[in-house]
């Protein structure tokens, strides 16, 4: 009977002893909320990946608000560009955009020459992005008619300018070899036509392919004719080289005079 009594009792024992407390362990709690902050960071990191810059301010008002805050100090944000007619965030200009869409510029050009070959090249130095067109891809000798071939090409160039917000200098150059037909008299008139040429290309196309009208004043011919070779005019390969266009992009100047 004794022993009897002793195992009941070890059995009554083991029961307590293995008796759960009521709800959930302590310890949920705390992982609960430990996964619950951290899918509100990476809710946060997806809104901010996402540039609605609206929300998120609406959101930190919300925040402090809902703590009570009770000073904010002033932060200088850089002004971004947000264009009223388009869907897409629209950045102002950035040497570092205008290289990456020339570059695939001249690679979907590349593209559709029949060889794979360009006389184009995309570099960046004092004056901005900078692409230089032979002129062979862009005109025929002595004239400043642009080529049909090079019409896609200056479209891409255009609309990758127009998302930049970025100002468009053509700059035309000739070799040192002297000129004379009864339109062109000279170097600095050929070199004068084919800059308005370009221009008036991109004037023409701005309507077809932009959402807004292209203003005028972002755009400038510039005719250096012979005066800025880049290669002895002594040979055919640096009387090549001379000749070419070069389409300078760069961010607008500030206009610091006061409106009357």
């Amino acid at each position: 009977m004794a022993e009897e009594d002793d195992d009941e009792g070890e059995v009554a024992g083991l029961e307590e002893e293995h008796k759960c407390a009521e709800g959930a362990p302590e310890w949920i709690v705390t992982f609960g909320d430990m996964m619950s902050l951290l899918l509100t960071f990476f809710i946060l990191l997806l809104s901010f990946a996402q540039l609605e810059t609206q929300k998120y301010k609406l959101f930190s008002g919300s925040v402090m608000k809902a703590f009570g805050v009770q000073e904010v100090t002033p932060v200088f944000t850089r002004p971004q560009g947000r264009s009223v007619i388009k869907e897409r965030f629209s950045m102002k200009f950035s040497a570092q955009n205008m290289m990456q869409g020339m570059k695939a510029s001249q690679e979907r050009h590349a593209n559709r020459a029949p060889d794979g070959r360009v006389d184009i090249e995309v570099f960046e130095d004092y004056r901005g992005v900078v692409v230089a067109i032979g002129e062979d891809a862009m005109f025929e000798p002595g004239k400043a008619d642009i080529r049909p071939a090079m019409w896609p090409f200056l479209d891409d160039v255009l609309v990758t300018a127009a998302q930049n917000e970025a100002q468009i200098q053509v700059q035309a150059h000739t070799d040192g070899v002297p000129i004379r037909s009864a339109v062109y008299p000279s170097n600095d008139h050929l070199s004068a036509g084919r800059a308005v040429s370009v221009v008036r290309h991109f004037l023409g196309r701005a309507d077809r392919l932009l959402d807004a009208p292209l203003d005028p004043s972002r755009l400038e011919a510039v005719p250096f004719g012979e005066n800025r070779p880049v290669a002895p005019n002594s040979s055919e390969a640096g009387q090549r080289k001379n000749r070419r266009i070069e389409l300078v992009f760069y961010q607008k100047p500030r206009d610091f005079r006061r409106a009357e």
